[in-house]
């Protein structure tokens, strides 16, 4: 697993702040989580102008890992950490609402490796919401439905050594892809909503893994299609100025190559907003 470096201790200047993102990017991920199709924090909320931050921790999806490759007869031991379905990542979102009807957001990911436990910017996205039905005042039922624009990336590297011979296996894998999800959230009182969000998501993956040392050799999966489905919940609870907002998702999805088989995954989760 590749890990983080500690850098020069910040001094708070816009140049340290620079270099920080830039160490930040040149960090590899453990594994290639996707963009979460929901947030949990409810719909209907926002009015004309308003802006929403938020960050979330999940269980998130693992598109794909050292054996979607399909070029070794097993996995290395030291890989087999890769070998997972979800990962612990963070998102951090920014919600603007444009139209009385029209949200625009941007999101970035961080997935956080196990070890250290850190984040690491491995993707983005863009995408758009419409409101298509609006609750009253009080309170009742508010729907929206999104399309999300993903590209995600990570690598991984692991070295060996046998019978004095070294090698560093290293695997990079990229994606795009397509989210749409509906969240349907019926806002009970002042203090409490309930959010219900069915998602449908589409990718394109590539992976490829590069030997250098003893043998130097390289093969790739090339761009393949994954699909998933499910549906997502979450009780939302406003504290003041914060959101705070658990759930999970429950989804299926397919594995990146031919025969792939396809998963049942269950995804905690929770995110923190506030609205300005």
């Amino acid at each position: 697993m590749t890990r983080t470096r500690s850098s020069a201790e910040l001094t708070g200047t816009a140049a340290a702040a620079v270099k920080a993102a830039a160490a930040v990017l040149a960090c590899a991920g453990c594994a290639l989580p996707v963009v979460s199709a929901n947030t949990f924090l409810p719909a209907g909320d926002l009015h004309r102008g308003d802006f929403q931050a938020s960050i979330s921790m999940e269980a998130g999806r693992v598109l794909a890992g050292p054996s979607d490759v399909h070029d070794l007869p097993a996995t290395p031991p030291e890989a087999q950490k890769y070998e997972v379905s979800t990962w612990v990542a963070s998102d951090a979102s920014l919600r603007w609402q444009a139209l009385e009807r029209i949200t625009l957001e941007l999101q970035l990911k961080l997935t956080n490796p196990i070890v250290p436990f850190v984040p690491n910017l491995s993707g983005a996205a863009a995408g758009v919401r419409f409101r298509l039905l609006d609750r009253g005042a009080e309170g009742g039922l508010s729907a929206e439905l999104g399309a999300r624009f993903v590209g995600v990336g990570a690598s991984q590297r692991i070295d060996r050594t046998q019978d004095g011979r070294s090698q560093t296996d290293t695997w990079n894998y990229r994606a795009f892809g397509l989210e749409v999800p509906a969240v349907i959230t019926y806002r009970v009182n002042p203090l409490l909503a309930v959010t219900a969000s069915p998602f449908l998501r589409a990718y394109w993956i590539r992976a490829w893994h590069t030997e250098t040392g003893a043998v130097n050799d390289q093969a790739a999966l090339q761009y393949s299609p994954v699909l998933s489905g499910g549906l997502g919940g979450a009780v939302s609870f406003d504290l003041g100025p914060l959101t705070l907002s658990p759930g999970v998702a429950l989804e299926l999805a397919t594995r990146p190559g031919p025969g792939a088989s396809t998963q049942f995954l269950f995804e905690p989760g929770v995110a923190v907003g506030t609205r300005f």
